[in-house]
């Protein structure tokens, strides 16, 4: 809007780290604020929501896949100039407030390799004359919780043994685990107890237990699957023939910004969890333990309010599905857009194996410095050689 307008932003109000994480159906709460260096006449001052899903790849021999699906697409004019109360905006800043309450089927947010989820919220003001527009975006997460089944807080376990050869000379590999529960919700930490037994001619070089999120895309009838690893805790421990390995109580922490099990409410994108545990060897083979893992949220105790708010304050219900009159209608991303840039290209699937999935939206908080929600008592970690 020429030079009238020197700052537009757009501020939320939560209280969940401070980082614009909603469950669907909650009130998104926030304000726009406008710096202006003069006097201004406005046309509208306008904001809008969209959420929607994405899924593109690329095939050598079949060409391009693509698919999207829009969960929201909201509009609503804030304030704007009519005939015979004309909208002017003196000199300063200004605050314009605004609310609207999510819809209950939304999928949590998630940026993958092959296709995202994601929401943003769109301000822009429009002035007298054509041309002069500004705009800002904010992101914001949703994150769906999904009850876990009481079944699933119970512990389980898994065993296996493997035969190796080396020099003529034979021997087994047994591997039992286990884990204080098969589900979980993001922030709290998994226990594993574990015993490693090597009575082989082989030497095992290390012992790994990671959390694996698998990622299937979907597209013109068909679907490319992804897996990475969200978390992991490595033991690098050399173990001769006659030599065993022991962990007891050992944490691994399900990172606090991951989508539930299966992304419900999204249909192009599925998403699965196990807990691997790994045992690799001198000769280049390894023995693999796999646990299914749900993620969701504890059965009772973090439901939304029936009336979407703690404080039961009305939210405006004056928001419309956005039409081709809209001002800023020509300004949304096409159908398969480009990666967007707002999480600094870190896409969590293409991180190192080493680091955690932190928020993607918000990644400058270091995840030593998040907080773990421990729902078992302290213990004592220990990983601790033994003789057979």
């Amino acid at each position: 809007m020429g030079s009238s307008v020197e700052e537009l932003s757009i501020s939320l109000e939560h209280d969940i780290d401070e980082q614009y994480q909603y469950q669907p159906g909650e009130i998104v709460r926030g304000n726009i604020h406008v710096k202006t260096n003069r006097r201004t006449v406005v046309r509208t001052i306008s904001i809008s929501v969209h959420g929607q899903g994405v899924v593109a790849w690329e095939d050598p021999d079949y060409g391009s896949f693509n698919a999207d699906e829009e969960y929201i697409n909201a509009s609503q004019i804030v304030r704007q100039h009519s005939k015979h109360d004309p909208l002017v905006i003196d000199k300063g800043f200004h605050t314009f407030p605004f609310d609207y309450q999510l819809p209950t089927n939304l999928p949590s947010s998630f940026i993958g390799k092959f296709g995202s989820v994601t929401y943003v919220l769109k301000a822009v003001i429009q002035g007298e004359r054509p041309g002069e527009t500004s705009i800002t975006s904010e992101p914001f997460l949703v994150l769906r919780r999904a009850p876990l089944p009481e079944k699933s807080r119970q512990s389980a376990g898994a065993n296996t043994e493997k035969r190796f050869w080396s020099k003529l000379r034979s021997g087994k590999i047994k591997v039992q685990i286990e884990v204080s529960k098969l589900g979980a919700t993001p922030g709290e930490d998994i226990i594993i107890c574990a015993e490693v037994a090597n009575k082989s001619p082989v030497r095992v070089t290390a012992v790994q237990a990671c959390l694996l999120m698998n990622s299937l895309y979907h597209a013109k009838q068909r679907a490319i699957p992804f897996r990475q690893i969200v978390n992991k805790r490595r033991d690098e421990y050399e173990l001769l023939r006659g030599d065993g390995r022991r962990w007891q109580n050992v944490r691994l922490t399900v990172p606090p910004y991951i989508p539930e099990t299966a992304l419900e409410f999204c249909d192009i994108i599925e998403i699965t969890y196990f807990l691997q545990f790994r045992v690799e060897t001198s000769g280049g083979k390894e023995i693999r333990l796999e646990l299914p893992i749900l993620i969701g949220s504890r059965p009772a105790g973090l439901e939304l309010p029936a009336n979407g708010h703690e404080g039961g304050n009305s939210y405006n219900r004056q928001w419309n599905t956005m039409t081709k009159d809209f001002p800023f209608q020509k300004e949304l991303p096409p159908q398969i857009p480009e990666q967007p840039t707002w999480h600094d290209g870190l896409i969590p699937e293409m991180r190192g194996k080493d680091s955690t999935m932190v928020n993607p939206l918000f990644s400058k908080q270091p995840v030593q410095e998040q907080v773990r929600m421990h729902s078992e008592p302290e213990h004592d970690e220990i990983m601790e050689t033994t003789k057979l």
